[in-house]
């Protein structure tokens, strides 16, 4: 059975000493902007926390309490549909933030996390990492760089949903995935490590599950990919890659 309580229902912070507090400040790429003579003052105000396998981190509509970072482990990014389904949005691991959006705009998470295996999180409350922000400068660049590279990433996800064909945005979701939460398979292949059904296969692709399902019954039957017990092994990268590409020549059936 899932455990269904969160970070903030009991006590998940570990005792840090601040020798260690500045040893977690210097792991986080993020405060890497930061010349080393600041690292103690953001040591003061970061925690760790700990998360077993399947345990939610924060729910969707949840007020935004933290800011947290991916130290180690995966985190599995959801959304509750209307029919009561939950949605895979993505799958972020080590380095990664969670949660900034909702901790910029002081609106609820707009998500939940669920970690896929124990898991580790820098955690800083929410007013101290804006008061962070004010007072480092070359901290809010860092940050805006970041929130950047996202938005370019959303831009390229609404070119991809006007102008790619569908195969190629199925293989790219898949890819991604993989790159995201794979681990080798028995026998050959990667294995995404995470339930993906074809109706979340179709929402990240941007395209009707009856669509999903043909395209990946035709990457199943060409050998490029195999499905086991919920989960899809990919069997030929660089053949799924061709498809992601678009290299007409080199894919499947092409």
């Amino acid at each position: 059975m899932i455990t269904t309580y969160k970070a903030s229902e009991r006590d998940r912070d570990k005792d840090t000493q601040p020798s260690n507090k500045l040893k977690v400040v210097r792991t986080v790429p993020l405060f890497s902007a930061l010349p080393e003579r600041d690292w103690a003052t953001v040591a003061d105000l970061v925690g760790e926390r700990w998360f077993e396998k399947d345990e939610y981190i924060f729910f969707e509509g949840d007020p935004p309490e933290a800011l947290y970072i991916v130290k180690a482990g995966r985190v599995k990014l959801l959304r509750h549909s209307l029919e009561g389904r939950d949605v895979v949005l993505d799958v972020i691991g080590p380095n990664r933030m969670l949660g900034e959006m909702a901790v910029f705009e002081g609106a609820p998470y707009d998500f939940t996390a669920q970690a896929m295996e124990p898991t580790v999180l820098i955690s800083i409350a929410r007013q101290d990492f804006l008061a962070l922000l004010r007072r480092f400068p070359p901290l809010s660049l860092a940050v805006i760089a970041e929130l950047g590279r996202r938005l370019r990433a959303a831009s390229d996800l609404v070119h991809s949903l006007a102008v790619e064909r569908v195969e190629r945005r199925i293989a790219r979701v898949l890819l991604k995935m993989a790159d995201a939460a794979g681990r080798p398979a028995e026998g050959q292949g990667t294995l995404i490590d995470v339930t993906l059904t074809r109706q979340d296969v179709a929402d990240m692709a941007g395209t009707t599950v009856e669509t999903a399902i043909r395209t990946m019954s035709r990457l199943r039957q060409q050998g490029i990919i195999a499905t086991k017990r919920g989960r899809v092994i990919i069997l030929d990268r660089d053949r799924l890659l061709a498809v992601a590409e678009d290299r007409a020549d080199e894919e499947p059936g092409g």
